[in-house]
């Protein structure tokens, strides 16, 4: 669908859910490369600058997960916008609604405000850039939310599935705050009077360091996880090997008098059974003595 949501000292031009065909007409109508356009098809694309002969043409992705148990690559997780812009033009291309939109043309383009099409990107910018603001404070009481429960005595949940996804969608969000720092660069060059510029730069630095902080924790956690799993292991596997060092020798005693040899004359003695059995006693308190003093227990 093609709207066009304003009209003053530029032209607005917004499509949602373009076909080809719709692409290849703005392209000749506006006298833009074909190949540039289509690239508005692709639903993964990373965000990006470029110049098409005298227009501008920018991708930025805003979070918008879908509903899915465990989201985590980009198309799962951000939505496209496409942006060319020229001096007189702006024409916005994207396949799921864009309320931020709306509000840009009722904030920024009504009476006494004298806005260029490269100042208005900024604004599209930044409310892309936004969203993921919310996500990063999820993300972070998320990763405390399992950290308390790993050191949880009474804990008993398996956490590596949770730990992954999370830092896979740090990964991504990250990636693509990264990203838009080039594309807010190669902006930058055409709003030096923009003042909103540097408020775009702080925000996106600091929902870049969130998240650089958000995976460098949830990394750390993840190797905390296992290293307390692996600790738990050797625990239980402790306590098994002390019962087996007990039960060794009573084995071992206990199968040489199981041969049922003809001549063992312990076996027609009076006292061979309560001796066997003092012998095995002793051997319990000797063992018990010797891990005492070793400290394995």
């Amino acid at each position: 669908m093609e709207k066009n949501i304003y009209q003053g000292s530029f032209t607005w031009l917004d499509v949602t859910q373009p076909t080809k065909e719709q692409l290849l007409d703005i392209a000749a109508r506006f006298n833009l490369h074909p190949y540039t356009v289509q690239d508005c098809l692709e639903p993964d694309h990373l965000p990006k600058f470029e110049m098409d002969g005298k227009a501008r043409f920018i991708i930025v992705r805003s979070y918008n997960p879908k509903e899915l148990e465990t989201p985590h690559s980009v198309q799962d997780l951000t939505s496209k916008i496409a942006l060319f812009y020229t001096d007189d033009c702006l024409i916005s291309i994207h396949r799921l609604p864009q309320p931020y939109i709306e509000e840009i043309v009722s904030r920024y383009l009504g009476k006494g405000h004298h806005l260029k099409p490269c100042d208005v990107v900024t604004h599209v910018i930044w409310y892309a850039v936004s969203t993921y603001a919310g996500p990063a404070q999820y993300l972070d009481d998320e990763v405390d939310k399992i950290e308390t429960a790993i050191f949880a005595r009474h804990s008993r949940g398996k956490f590596e599935e949770k730990l992954y996804h999370l830092r896979r969608m740090v990964s991504v969000n990250k990636k693509l705050l990264t990203l838009t720092e080039k594309v807010i660069a190669e902006v930058h060059h055409d709003t030096h009077s923009n003042p909103f510029i540097q408020d775009l730069k702080d925000l996106t630095l600091k929902l870049h360091s969130n998240y650089e902080q958000i995976h460098e924790d949830v990394s750390n956690l993840l190797n905390i996880y296992i290293s307390i799993s692996a600790h738990k292991t050797n625990e239980v596997m402790k306590v098994l090997t002390i019962f087996s060092v007990f039960f060794m020798p009573l084995t071992f005693i206990a199968g040489i008098y199981g041969m049922n040899f003809k001549y063992m004359p312990e076996l027609k003695e009076v006292w061979g059974y309560p001796a066997s059995l003092g012998l095995m006693l002793v051997i319990i308190v000797v063992i018990y003595v010797w891990i005492k003093r070793k400290k394995w227990m």
